[in-house]
């Protein structure tokens, strides 16, 4: 969901991927205290993939026993689909790394290799066909559910008819969809001739190994160091090639989006140092992994659903939930925060039964709302003299030199968005949310900063211009907000 700097190029607004960095929805240490003897329930209530509920499950202390709830919602029925598929790939296979490069290849790859697709077709397929089989008399839109166990872990997924038969089909790629064709349709997006101008323009803002490795992800599509190998990948990815005629994402859709710059940056690739998504790929086989052992140790319920985030309550009751994470449905584009707070909210467990219990809330899109024409022009100069404060001078050459188009989509990071968010709080009448719901948004936060890829470095101090640029190459604008809510105590 949300907005980005560059509009992207897309035909069908699905989001398989995360775009934000992955987030530990609990965060013990600063709540309930890292030696909490409870047992947690926490709801996704838009989950989009799985990142945060991987960050957090591994994120929890090493000698925590009590039982995990995690309930997973979201309205594309394919996003539920795949989120499925990965658990049940966790849950079936004992080798954590075997699992971590099942897991990475279905999630990112447009392309898998035979082994994998051997096991969507074998053990996933036959958990699946169980279910399809016994309810093929049913009318498409009776909801049924469906309860695995492996050991102390369980997962419950609840669809209608249709969308179950929607996931058998998505284990195996559509009759006809060869791998040149396939190819054809993926690049058409990705490497689209109308949008060349922005793929430029990004390229401007990153440095140049980040462009060769973004570009022969954009080329092939295969989520590997990069000199690795690719002749093994040889199949469609069948969660992602849906039909035999088009790429499901945007065209500037990219794995690094859902992860923080600063932990890929950080992964030991040994000679390559600058081969960022094969540090991506080292990190993702070291979270999947831990995540992975984290399973077998856990007393741990996954409850998967695919309806709209007002609906839950149907599908989750009488469950309430120490966090609740709503993603950026409280964007006014989408359910907004009044509604989320009426319908989500009161899923929140109460002051007395847990007085740390909080919903998280993101909005992607509200500085950008705030930051009209006018304000623009106001702000221009200002914000220009503070960009090129981070940034090398150089003589500009043309109205076109390189250094003009990255300063302008450099000024989002320098932006004043303290002002535009207190503005949009007060545009959306967030006072008047907080006396009719009994509840508030936090003004400390004890889960996430509220604006966790802000520059928090001036251009002069040490590492400053190295934090300027990491986040100009990242995807990300440093607008992205965070509020925390509880009820009032």
């Amino acid at each position: 969901m949300g907005g980005d700097r560059l509009q992207a190029f897309n035909h069908q607004r699905k989001y398989p991927w995360g775009n934000v960095p992955a987030f530990d929805l609990v965060n013990l240490a600063s709540n309930e205290g890292i030696h909490y003897n409870k047992g947690l329930d926490l709801l996704f209530a838009a989950s989009g993939d799985i990142r945060n509920v991987i960050k957090t499950i591994i994120s929890l202390p090493d000698d925590f026993q009590n039982p995990v709830r995690i309930y997973m919602n979201d309205r594309d029925s394919d996003v539920v689909g795949r989120n499925a598929i990965m658990l049940l790939l966790a849950l079936t296979e004992d080798d954590p790394t075997v699992a971590a490069e099942n897991i990475i290849h279905l999630w990112y790859s447009a392309f898998i290799t035979q082994s994998l697709q051997d096991d969507l077709k074998g053990k996933i397929h036959e958990l699946v066909q169980s279910i399809c089989t016994k309810i093929e008399g049913k009318s498409p839109d009776t909801v049924l559910g469906k309860t695995w166990t492996f050991g102390s872990r369980s997962l419950r997924l609840v669809l209608t008819k249709k969308q179950w038969f929607d996931i058998l089909s998505s284990l195996e790629p559509p009759p006809g969809l060869t791998i040149e064709r396939a190819r054809e349709i993926r690049r058409n997006v990705t490497l689209a001739d109308q949008r060349l101008d922005f793929r430029e323009r990004r390229y401007f803002g990153q440095s140049p190994s980040l462009r060769a490795s973004g570009q022969k992800f954009r080329e092939d599509g295969v989520l590997l160091p990069f000199g690795t190998p690719r002749a093994a990948f040889i199949i469609p990815n069948p969660t992602l090639f849906r039909d035999t005629n088009s790429w499901p994402m945007k065209d500037d859709a990219d794995p690094i989006h859902g992860w923080r710059m600063s932990d890929i940056s950080s992964a030991l690739t040994g000679a390559a140092t600058n081969d960022i998504y094969g540090k991506l790929v080292v990190h993702l086989r070291d979270q999947i992994s831990r995540f992975h052992r984290r399973l077998s140790a856990t007393d741990i319920f996954f409850h998967l659903t695919n309806v709209n985030a007002e609906d839950l309550y149907d599908y989750v009751q009488p469950v309430t939930f120490d966090r609740i994470e709503v993603s950026n449905i409280t964007d006014a584009g989408y359910l907004g925060m009044p509604r989320t707070i009426a319908h989500i909210g009161h899923l929140l467990k109460q002051p007395d039964e847990n007085p740390h219990a909080t919903l998280v809330a993101l909005f992607l899109n509200a500085v950008d709302e705030m930051y009209d024409d006018n304000e623009k022009r106001k702000a221009m100069m200002s914000e220009m003299r503070q960009v090129w404060s981070y940034m090398t001078p150089s003589p500009l050459t043309s109205p076109y030199d390189p250094n003009v188009i990255v300063g302008d989509i450099a000024t989002q990071q320098v932006r004043d968005v303290d002002k535009h968010f207190e503005r949009y709080m007060k545009l959306q009448d967030f006072a008047k949310i907080v006396e009719l719901s009994g509840m508030e948004f936090k003004r400390q936060h004890t889960i996430i900063d509220p604006w966790p890829l802000r520059l928090k470095k001036k251009p002069h101090q040490k590492g400053g211009k190295e934090e300027f640029l990491t986040l100009l190459g990242s995807g990300h604008s440093g607008c992205e907000r965070y509020m925390e809510w509880r009820f009032k105590r």
